[in-house]
């Protein structure tokens, strides 16, 4: 398996896959939220505070909530809108190769820039030839949004906007599988982070309140499973008992800032951890046993408390000074 240094990462950010899946399920993505809430400075939260209530949805995140609890509720909301608006008839899917796939304009751009969600980088366990990501993607878009964010001439609108992007694509580059995609004799175009890899034999995240998805049975494929393995659920008291069963993350992990080395990271983790038997090649079906089902279910819990981690120093960083 081939191994990528962060610079190396840079040369390879040229080209992408059919976009994928959500990274997380509303769920993770506010379990990562809830790490991160606990680690900001007052003045970020303050800050973070005002911006999210320029976001369209704001008075939907806060229906019914304690005033007390409404800017930590709101924060754990917003990582989710990135998510929310592709199913929003207002957004429009839109090409990866339009003028407008990189433009950071707030609330005013209707698209769902879909890709942006991931970075897919290749590897290949038989000699495949590989096909490398294409821009913009998770790891063009990333640097963008944070550094407006902690521009003194970019509006508020345009760093609401940013915020409630930054809060969800931390939370998906911390998802090993929207960081890689596996090629080979089968997948000759990669398999999108696991999308094509076909599983039986799992069962029901433990926490499983998702209308959208637990009626429907136990994930089908292998990228979806990930998503969902710690739980599939909107309802913030969920969120609050699974993070506090959650591992501290490594403090001397937690303070890497270039993102670069995080993609780098989830790539090797999904190799090592996720693509390993009974995943086999091809696209199966391959069938999950308990023995990896609580093994993915701990890499999870890991990679969400290392992102929640990451993403208060980032916000700390940009908005805390």
């Amino acid at each position: 398996m081939r191994a990528w240094s962060a610079s190396g990462l840079t040369a390879l950010l040229l080209a992408s896959t059919v976009p994928q899946a959500r990274a997380w399920d509303d769920f993770g993505h506010m379990e990562v939220a809830a790490v991160a809430f606990k680690s900001l400075n007052p003045r970020t939260r303050d800050r973070v505070a005002q911006l999210l209530k320029l976001n369209p949805r704001y008075s939907s995140w806060i229906a019914g909530v304690r005033r007390g609890e409404r800017d930590r509720v709101a924060f754990l909301r917003a990582a989710t809108w990135a998510d929310s608006i592709k199913s929003d008839g207002g957004y429009t899917r839109d090409d990866q190769g339009a003028p407008t796939a990189s433009r950071n304009i707030g609330y005013g751009d209707l698209l769902r820039h879909d890709y942006w969600h991931f970075v897919d980088m290749p590897f290949s366990p038989d000699g495949t030839p590989l096909m490398q990501p294409r821009a913009p993607n998770a790891a063009t878009q990333l640097p963008i949004l944070a550094a407006a964010l902690g521009a003194p001439d970019a509006s508020d609108e345009v760093k609401s906007y940013d915020l409630v992007w930054l809060l969800h694509l931390v939370g998906d580059l911390h998802q090993p599988l929207h960081c890689v995609s596996r090629f080979d004799a089968s997948d000759p175009n990669g398999d999108r982070g696991g999308n094509h890899v076909k599983i039986v034999g799992n069962t029901l995240p433990p926490i499983c309140e998702d209308l959208r998805r637990c009626p429907l049975g136990p994930p089908g494929d292998l990228h979806t499973f990930f998503d969902v393995v710690t739980g599939s659920s909107y309802a913030t008291r969920s969120v609050d008992t699974a993070v506090a069963g959650l591992p501290r993350a490594s403090p001397s992990l937690a303070t890497i800032r270039d993102h670069l080395i995080w993609i780098q990271e989830g790539a090797d983790v999904a190799r090592r951890q996720i693509y390993v038997p009974p995943i086999g090649l091809g696209d199966g079906p391959f069938t999950v046993m308990p023995a990896y089902q609580d093994a993915a279910t701990q890499l999870a819990r890991d990679r969400i408390a290392l992102a929640g981690a990451r993403l208060a120093n980032l916000l700390n960083d940009r908005l805390g000074r």
